[in-house]
């Protein structure tokens, strides 16, 4: 027999969302909510520079993470009556929760962009780790003393991919839940962030339908769904690739990336710098912008400082050409892919094409005005659940079926093509002149690779 367990119910602190309505924070874990940690959230952007083309994307990880928090409780709810239902312990249960808040508390400023610069930045899975581990810190102390559970577990459960720790299987079991194809996290990301950018993608997910299909897969150990759901894990999947099209991965916000990572490099690389990368882990966004300017100006990094000048006021840098994975150039995704994995290659590239230009043009080039832009080589929209149909519902196959069986749907067979075709795509970008921009858009290409 189900029993309620007291951080599940609708009791404590209400907080008012514009996404999901009310959401009900107990006083343990509304202790995590008012650590210094946590409230920095409130000024780290969700969404990076994706203002500066949707103004309304002002929105932050804090409200973000209190969104994955209300979700992934219903989820819990449901898998807990689901049949046959998810076994937790009661230690389980107050690990996933205040896990499931903690997910972002290792994020740096403006999103993911620094993430992209390896390997100065680790994963904010394994920042997380660390603040949340420190003994010193607010995490662990609320953790052990208010929610009574080792913070190395809900370490664990976000961090569950990491090369240095064995994860136990009972902290594996929860991360499936707060991460895969139908995970909280994305879920609330994808709602929130349409709404907040103006964009009606998100309103085509029937999120009351999604919640009620969700059930427990006892031979996988994770997520699965209803037949009853299907569509709505096609709109949700669908809205995934058109906010990566249209939004994250915009030309204007992929500029705008490109030009504050090559800003913070041209400090990083400088021998005598003083900003070190545990300079980033705790500040705001705002605090960020001011140590960087200050160390810029004091190492006479005039070109860095132009650039990151030119992402605050918008003043970005203009696409000179574009490469489609689909065009399949002998070698030239290896030498991508190279490049993103090691940055110091990659501006080392910038530079030399900037100064081969500077040449032709005859000007003397500062080696910036040339940036390279790749996006994430991993992120792809991957389909991996399981689907459970009724009785009532015929079929020749063995229960469960894939999600991409054509039983189910063919969605994902046309949208991994499209999404490698024409949401991940690699640009080159000229600084707005008239006499870079087109020389770059003639020659760029054939010397990439």
């Amino acid at each position: 027999m189900f029993t309620m367990h007291p951080l599940l119910e609708d009791d404590g602190k209400a907080i008012r969302d514009p996404v999901w309505g009310y959401i009900h924070l107990p006083d343990p874990l509304l202790a995590l909510v008012d650590t210094g940690d946590f409230q920095r959230l409130r000024d780290i952007s969700q969404l990076g520079f994706v203002h500066l083309v949707y103004p309304g994307a002002r929105h932050s990880r804090f409200e973000h993470s209190l969104g994955v928090y209300h979700l992934a409780k219903q989820f819990l709810l449901r898998l807990l009556k689901s049949d046959p239902p998810l076994q937790l312990e009661d230690e389980d249960i107050r690990v996933f929760l205040a896990a499931t808040l903690l997910h972002d508390i290792g994020h740096y400023p403006f999103s993911h962009t620094l993430e992209e610069l390896m390997p100065f930045f680790v994963s904010h899975e394994e920042r997380a780790r660390r603040l949340i581990e420190d003994p010193a810190g607010p995490l662990a102390r609320v953790l052990s003393q208010e929610l009574h559970v080792d913070p190395v577990r809900v370490a664990n459960v976000i961090d569950y991919s990491s090369k240095t720790r064995q994860i136990p299987q009972r902290d594996v079991l929860l991360a499936n839940i707060l991460s895969g194809t139908l995970d909280p996290d994305k879920i609330d990301y994808l709602l929130r962030d349409s709404l907040f950018c103006g964009v009606p993608f998100g309103e085509s997910v029937n999120r009351d339908r999604l919640i009620k299909a969700i059930k427990y897969d006892p031979k996988r150990r994770r997520l699965a769904i209803t037949s009853k759901g299907v569509s709505a894990v096609e709109a949700l999947v669908f809205t995934n690739y058109l906010m990566y099209r249209n939004v994250y991965w915009h030309h204007a916000v992929r500029s705008a990336t490109a030009m504050f990572k090559r800003s913070v490099q041209d400090i990083l690389v400088h021998p005598d710098k003083c900003l070190q990368v545990d300079d980033f882990h705790r500040v705001t966004e705002g605090e960020l912008l001011m140590v960087l300017r200050e160390e810029q100006d004091r190492l006479g990094l005039q070109g860095a400082r132009a650039l990151l000048d030119g992402v605050v006021h918008r003043r970005l840098y203009k696409v000179a050409t574009f490469v489609h994975p689909g065009e399949r150039k002998q070698g030239l995704l290896h030498f991508l892919y190279d490049l993103y994995q090691h940055p110091e290659k990659r501006r080392q590239k910038e530079i030399d094409l900037s100064r081969q230009f500077g040449e032709q043009l005859g000007r003397q080039a500062t080696g910036d005005e040339i940036l390279i832009d790749i996006p994430r080589f991993d992120k792809t929209p991957e389909v991996d659940l399981k689907v459970f149909y009724s009785t009532d519902v015929p079929s020749e196959k063995p229960q469960p079926l894939s999600f991409d069986d054509p039983e189910v749907s063919r969605l994902r067979d046309t949208l991994v093509d499209n999404f490698e075709d024409q949401a991940k795509i690699f640009r080159v970008f000229s600084v707005a002149d008239d006499g870079f921009l087109p020389l770059a858009a003639e020659q760029a290409k054939r010397h990439l690779c």
